[in-house]
């Protein structure tokens, strides 16, 4: 897959033709007032707003391109109910195959050839990070996208680049911390993915540590998104004796582990990413009986979780994704996170009315207080504010069980 456009109308370029009639309406004497009060950047007008999005719909981690699909799927809903304020939703959705330089090729093409309004959803730490400055240069928002570097959370530098997930360091400090109070004598294993990826949540789970890392941490592996497979990485973190095994790792790498270390008789604590967690694409290729026990923190509810079964918001997540996507799998979390953060990105592009600016359009989305949608779990909510881009504020621990993702204790604060 190359590309995903849904918009069935073309593009309309229409700057020249605007200037001309606010100076028409000048000129006539007529009230401009309810002209004025449309303002329009790049990529939006009376009749479409273009939004861009690289996927890794090729490559080593192209199962997490079914979240491009999920909101392609959701805009093609609210385009046949009327759009957003009488505009058309218009997703331009690339192929990055999970590398840089692709990442670099493509997004230039969506800001200086589609002229779109902003970014979003992008998928990776490596490719969100290959165009990071460009898109703050050009101001261009690069927002909701699925990574959780905590370069993101960097406003006063780049003002506009947002997250849509928690930052993978708040995440390592709290598998560390339920570590430390529910696991005896641990012995940490790592393996990570060799990237800003991997080393943020390494920072995390260090600085949770403390000085006891030093003794608590016995082996450390990592590996190439280029890498083959990750078995010879699971012989030497087994060896170190370790009853606790970290995988900050992504895709498949995350599959090949959780499997290795079961073929290898080594039935440690596992704790893995949440993007890691879809039980569809990661677990079950691991084997649902050796990743039952996993833990990961979660914001939105799982399609497989029977306490979901008679739940409004997750009636309504499976009547539309049997309307809209009947081609992709419900049961796949990661469809839900994508239609979670689709929805509220709709959301702000409402609450921007006739003034589609991007600077109108990230004042919008760094004033949410207490915002959630129908998918997300009992007490996350997402709250922003201009001098603090950690989207969310406290997430869930949830247990894998053999069958489904089970929630447990309460809300952990992230910040």
């Amino acid at each position: 897959m190359s590309k995903r456009d849904i918009s069935l109308n073309p593009s309309i370029h229409e700057p020249g033709r605007r200037r001309l009639l606010a100076a028409s309406l000048i000129a006539a004497g007529l009230p401009s007032g309810a002209q004025g009060q449309k303002r329009y950047d790049p990529g939006a007008n009376d009749q479409e707003i273009r939004i861009g999005q690289t996927m890794p719909y090729s490559g080593p981690v192209s199962m997490l391109g079914t979240v491009g699909k999920t909101a392609a799927a959701y805009f093609e809903k609210i385009n046949a109910e009327g759009g957003v304020n009488g505009r058309r939703l218009r997703l331009i959705s690339l192929d990055d195959a999970y590398t840089p330089v692709k990442a670099v090729e493509q997004t230039r093409r969506l800001v200086e050839g589609e002229e779109v309004f902003l970014m979003f959803g992008t998928v990776g730490t490596p490719t969100n990070q290959a165009v990071h400055r460009y898109l703050n240069a050009k101001k261009v928002p690069q927002v909701l996208i699925l990574s959780g570097s905590s370069r993101w959370n960097e406003p006063r530098q780049y003002p506009w680049t947002l997250s849509g997930m928690f930052s993978y360091e708040a995440e390592g400090r709290v598998y560390a911390r339920h570590m430390l109070g529910q696991v005896k004598d641990p012995r940490v294993a790592v393996l990570s993915q060799n990237d800003d990826f991997g080393k943020d949540y390494q920072r995390g789970l260090e600085k949770a540590l403390g000085e006891k890392a030093r003794s608590l941490i016995v082996a450390q592996a990592s590996y190439e998104v280029t890498d083959p497979t990750v078995d010879s990485q699971l012989l030497s973190l087994k060896a170190s004796g370790a009853n606790v095994l970290m995988l900050f790792t992504n895709g498949k790498f995350t599959s090949q582990a959780i499997r290795r270390a079961a073929e290898l008789g080594w039935k440690p604590q596992i704790y893995l990413p949440a993007g890691s967690g879809s039980i569809a694409t990661i677990l079950q290729p691991a084997g649902l009986d050796n990743s039952t026990g996993a833990i990961t923190i979660a914001s939105v509810k799982n399609p497989l979780d029977p306490q979901w079964r008679d739940d409004a918001g997750m009636n309504e997540y499976l009547a539309f994704m049997k309307r809209w996507a009947p081609s992709l799998d419900a049961r796949d979390s990661l469809n839900v996170t994508g239609l979670s953060m689709t929805r509220l990105l709709v959301d702000v592009l409402r609450r921007c009315g006739d003034d589609l600016t991007r600077e109108n359009f990230m004042r919008q989305l760094l004033s949410l207080k207490d915002y959630s949608t129908p998918l997300m779990l009992p007490g996350v909510t997402v709250t922003t504010g201009k001098d603090d881009y950690e989207l969310f504020g406290a997430m869930r621990l949830q247990r894998f069980d053999g069958k489904s993702w089970v929630p447990f204790g309460e809300p952990v604060n992230l910040r």
